[in-house]
């Protein structure tokens, strides 16, 4: 597979050269959506597909035409809303009026010009999709699915995700992790509305700092995405698609306490001033006003903590021009550690995260150009980390602004579009570990150029991108994604692609300072380098008339350096240092959603995992990964739409836990954890404008034994709380309220 990527990637340059002969395309934007529609024709009491039926927009004058199954594709126009026109000769037209982007997937049924039948086009937002027409490899989460959990933070949002691994990452601060393609999540980019969102130092603990009832969808990307992102995606990318000034209800309120003590409160508020700006407000309240210690360690299975967050941000909307920007600012502080403090040295966790930022995007939609347009980002983050693990200190504070430039536009006719653009980065770190001062600032202007070619049943998008990097040199970044529509049902894709990530060796790794481990870095750091490529297939059907889908993937990551953190070579140090051999990570992944009654959802998932890298100078399976993991989630909704009952099960295979056999027989550990299982599950009450949710997490009430080792003598040299692989607290349950206002004029519309 190595040598397959290594090929592709190489013959990149040579397709930007058949370009300029081919047939339609369109502006590429970030959302990738597209419309789907077989149009069919009902004469003598028998429907069949209209070859060559025409849907066009009414103001944007763009449109398509149906092949020999009736079916077409049509692009999104820049200006909505607008309406579509389906028409056939000797055939009655019929409308749909389309005011958001999304991917849409319909029949139309066309009536002759002697029939006078009533024409009913609709479509079901599926909770989870991943799109057939998308060149992208891309799976998408909307709010149904966020809601069929507690779904407080990011953190928690994927639970009912087979794509992405959420973790605890210690037995003591509470933070979590998400791992793609068996890879760490420091490997996945994680963007707002495709602005770097958790980068740097707030990669540790900047999952619990969104909340999940600010999101509008998620979209989940495998593999290097687009050469207009940057070049750090290596294993995928999660963007997050946030509520908009002018689709956010007039009022939101949630409110959510769980048994653990903790309590939650998010309000939002929105505004609309006239039809072209509005802004919203977000509000967020969160704190663990209560310490337990169901495994009776000593030590609190999490700590209290307080979170404040307030964000606001507005939209300008005009015929030739758009705009976006906001500002948000965090607090958040955590305590944590042994509970009998009347020791003559307990062991103490104190974090302390503050962070501030903010954003403005520029659109430019060109007059003489119908399909040009000029996109401009720019972002500023201040975020500062103080922290104590025990008497292991460890300070931080990153300085970042970010710029983007992405101008569209087509090449000859519709069939071909061309995306290019200039970025630049500029980030100070100073940092303090264990009171050693380490400092750096990088500074990377870039350069991108990507080529999309649309043709009725196949696309390709190939991309070339350069950055200059002041203390690493140039990083060359080629990307290849071609998509087969083998039927209007199916989609058939290879990705190809190369990703950088310089290190933040102190950030990335802070569940290992919750340890006596020795920090041991190695004399000359480099970059981390690494090829990926994919096949995904996934294919569509009805069952009983309703939506079913198959998909199936394999990924392939391997690395040409990569920092690696070996735990195995003594349990009493942390050796972080370049690849000296090979590393890899093998990922297959198959998934089958069906809804075989109405309301009844049915997603079943499986996922194998091999991944290995060199320790030591030995090739083994990387440590606190499962090989094998399997999920199974049930949802039900009532033909009334007032109750909702969701159910979520998943089997976690054995891990590989890290070398301890060195320790004194008390403080050792077995090579690999059990195989265990845990089990989600929650019921929804709707009234009018009301929603209340009662769940619970972990039911089976499964418990890590001994998680901390040596908890009797966290100042020893065996003390390690990051050798966790399993819950550590036991069941919990919750219960929450939903509010929603909607503004008036939707009320009006909505009757």
């Amino acid at each position: 597979m190595k040598n397959i990527i290594i090929g592709m990637l190489a013959v990149l340059t040579a397709t930007f050269s058949f370009a300029q002969d081919e047939g339609e395309s369109h502006d590429h934007s970030s959302n990738h959506a597209h419309v789907m529609a077989k149009i069919v024709g009902f004469s003598d009491g028998e429907q069949e597909g209209l070859i060559g039926a025409n849907a066009f927009w009414t103001q944007d004058k763009t449109g398509a035409s149906a092949d020999a199954n009736g079916v077409l594709k049509l692009e999104f126009p820049n200006n909505l809303p607008d309406t579509i026109v389906f028409s056939y000769i000797g055939y009655r037209s019929d409308t749909l009026v389309v005011k958001e982007k999304e991917d849409l997937n319909f029949k139309v049924v066309l009536y002759p010009d002697d029939m006078i039948e009533e024409v009913v086009i609709a479509a079901k937002k599926e909770n989870t999709s991943i799109s057939i027409f998308d060149e992208f490899n891309m799976e998408t989460m909307n709010s149904g699915e966020l809601r069929k959990a507690a779904c407080c933070n990011i953190g928690e949002a994927f639970e009912t995700n087979a794509s992405v691994d959420v973790n605890e990452t210690d037995a003591v601060s509470g933070a979590k992790r998400i791992q793609m393609l068996g890879l760490d999540g420091i490997y996945t980019q994680i963007q707002f509305e495709n602005i770097p969102l958790i980068r740097g130092l707030s990669s540790s603990y900047g999952l619990n700092f969104i909340p999940g009832t600010w999101v509008n969808s998620i979209q989940i990307t495998k593999g290097t995405g687009s050469v207009a992102n940057g070049y750090e995606s290596v294993a995928g990318l999660i963007n997050l698609e946030l509520i908009k000034p002018d689709k956010a209800e007039r009022l939101f309120i949630n409110a959510y306490g769980n048994a653990f003590g903790r309590g939650e409160l998010n309000i939002h508020g929105s505004h609309e001033f006239n039809k072209k700006w509005s802004t919203v407000t977000f509000a967020h309240a969160a704190g663990v006003y209560a310490h337990n210690d169901r495994n009776k360690d000593g030590f609190a299975d999490m700590p209290k903590s307080q979170t404040y967050t307030l964000f606001n941000r507005w939209k300008y909307f005009g015929e030739y021009f758009r705009s976006q920007f906001g500002v948000r600012g965090l607090y958040a502080v955590k305590k944590g550690g042994q509970l009998k403090t009347s020791e003559a040295n307990p062991y103490l966790v104190n974090i302390e995260n503050i962070h501030l930022d903010g954003f403005a995007k520029f659109g430019f939609l060109m007059k003489k150009r119908k399909f040009g347009s000029l996109g401009l980002i720019t972002q500023g983050k201040f975020h500062r980390i103080n922290s104590n693990f025990g008497s292991r200190l460890y300070s931080g504070q990153q300085g970042k602004f970010y710029f983007n430039a992405i101008y569209n536009d087509i090449i000859g006719n519709t069939n071909n579009n061309i995306r290019a653009g200039v970025s630049f980065i500029y980030d100070d770190y100073q940092e303090s570990f264990e009171q050693n001062p380490y400092s750096r600032t990088e500074i990377v202007p870039g350069a991108f150029l990507e080529y999309t070619l649309k043709k009725t049943r196949f696309s390709l998008v190939a991309g070339l991108r350069a950055d200059y990097h002041n203390l690493y040199g140039v990083f060359f970044s080629p990307r290849l994604h071609m998509k087969w529509n083998i039927t209007e049902n199916n989609a058939l894709r290879f990705t190809a692609g190369r990703g950088y990530r310089v290190p933040n060796v102190f950030a990335d790794n802070m569940s290992k300072m919750v340890s006596a481990r020795k920090f041991t870095l190695g004399a000359d750091l480099k970059p981390e380098d690494a090829l990926n490529g994919g096949l995904t297939f996934t294919q569509k059907f009805k069952i009983g008339g309703r939506p079913a889908s198959i998909s199936v993937d394999y990924f392939v990551t391997y690395f040409l350096n990569q920092i690696v953190v070996d735990l195995d070579a003594n349990p009493q140090e942390v050796v972080i240092d370049n690849l000296n051999g090979k590393s890899f990570s093998n990922s297959v992944q198959f998934e089958i959603s069906m809804e075989p009654v109405r309301g009844f959802e049915i997603k079943a998932a499986y996922k194998f995992y091999d991944v290995r890298a060199t320790f030591g100078g030995e090739m083994n399976i990387k440590a606190m990964l499962p090989q094998h993991r399997a999920l199974l989630n049930l949802g039900y909704t009532t033909r009334n739409k007032k109750w909702k009952f969701d159910i979520t099960g998943s089997v976690i295979g054995k891990k590989r836990l890290p070398y301890t056999g060195s320790n004194p027989v008390e403080y050792q550990r077995p090579d690999y954890s059990k195989i265990f299982g845990l089990l989600n599950a929650q019921i929804t009450y709707i009234y009018k404008d009301f929603e209340v949710y009662v769940g619970g997490e972990n039911l089976t009430n499964y418990k890590q034994k001994d998680a901390i080792v040596s908890s009797d003598n966290p100042n020893g040299s065996y003390f390690d709380a990051s050798m966790i692989w399993a819950p550590i607290a036991g069941a919990n349950v919750y219960v929450g309220l939903r509010y929603s206002m909607p503004h008036k004029k939707f009320n009006k519309n909505n009757k």
